[in-house]
């Protein structure tokens, strides 16, 4: 049994998520599929109908209009771009994948809770069950933490684009690289805090707005080593799923090359889109594998209680009075 609350340096860290993986991958793989795996799928399904009209719209022939400034060019992409972004297919992928996302962590965490009360009796049945305990906390945490992101996100995209289509030359376009670096720096900043805050809810049992808090206090001091794992986690995770990228690499370069004729052309880009997104859902529980074990690494670090229970039970031995009595 891999002792979950305790201190760890990086390269410990990084050897503790993957033997706790290695040890428990048949667990974590079905558990995982079964309850992320539909999901997935329709995200993956809608994913493949967009990218099939995306190059679609990319064969056709078009042209910018001359004598057009590039305050007009940049609005002009900037609204088509929004426009495309607002249909049901990007509205269908992008609630599912945000709903698979979050149900691959509240997996992975109602899994290593069950693994911390009795790692012999881990089965996806126990650990069905206690997703039913922390599925909707776990899953507004989540969502919070996202929405705090893409508010940021927007705002500052907001401010960019107003700066471009105002037509202010050097010192707009300075102004707005400035700006981007700024709200660069804060998406990532606080995506690393809050990346901890649904971690913090299932092993807790607190509420969001307290979790955003803890999260804030926990990281103090902890925020580049924190940081440095998730990228780590990342790049892994990444390597990974290329290998599920791979045919909707090759059914992409051949659709380029126009090789196939009508509608059934597009059904293996479907297909292989979701493949690719549903084996990178499954992939991404490594990551909550890896925020779960630098949660307790911080929660010891800052508090000691693995710490303290194991000073605890020093010197304390369970009676068994079905052992021989010895004179």
């Amino acid at each position: 049994m891999i002792v979950l609350q305790q201190e760890r340096d990086f390269s410990d860290k990084i050897n503790a998520i993957f033997s706790f993986v290695s040890q428990n991958f048949k667990t974590l793989f079905l558990s995982v599929s079964y309850f992320a795996g539909p999901l997935s799928l329709m995200s993956g399904i809608a994913n493949g109908i967009i990218k099939t009209n995306r190059l679609d719209f990319a064969s056709l022939d078009k042209t910018t209009p001359s004598g057009t400034s590039s305050a007009d060019i940049f609005s002009h992409s900037f609204e088509s771009s929004i426009s495309q972004l607002f249909t049901l297919n990007h509205l269908i992928a992008f609630t599912f994948i945000i709903l698979a996302s979050a149900t691959v962590a509240i997996t992975v965490y109602a899994l290593i809770i069950e693994y911390r009360e009795n790692p012999k009796l881990l089965t996806i049945h126990r650990i069905w069950a206690r997703m039913q305990t922390i599925f909707l906390p776990v899953l507004s945490s989540y969502s919070i933490s996202l929405l705090i992101l893409m508010l940021i996100l927007i705002s500052f995209a907001a401010t960019i684009a107003a700066l471009i289509s105002s037509g202010g030359g050097f010192f707009a376009g300075f102004l707005s690289i400035t700006i981007g670096l700024v709200g660069l720096f804060l998406i990532t900043f606080f995506f690393v805090v809050y990346s901890l805050c649904p971690a913090i809810v299932a092993y807790e049992s607190i509420n969001v707005w307290e979790a955003l808090g803890r999260a804030m206090f926990l990281i103090k001091n902890k925020w580049w080593s924190t940081f440095g794992l998730i990228v780590i986690i990342s790049i892994i995770n990444s390597f990974v799923a290329m290998i599920f990228e791979v045919p909707t690499m090759i059914v992409t370069f051949m659709k380029l090359l126009k090789l196939g004729d009508g509608i059934a052309e597009n059904v293996p880009l479907i297909i292989t889109t979701v493949i690719s997104t549903v084996g990178q859902v499954i992939v991404s529980s490594l990551t909550y594998v890896a925020i779960s074990f630098q949660y307790f690494n911080l929660v010891e670090k800052r508090e000691g209680t693995g710490l303290k229970t194991l000073i605890e039970s020093i010197g304390q031995k369970k009676l068994d009075f079905n052992e021989d009595e010895e004179y």
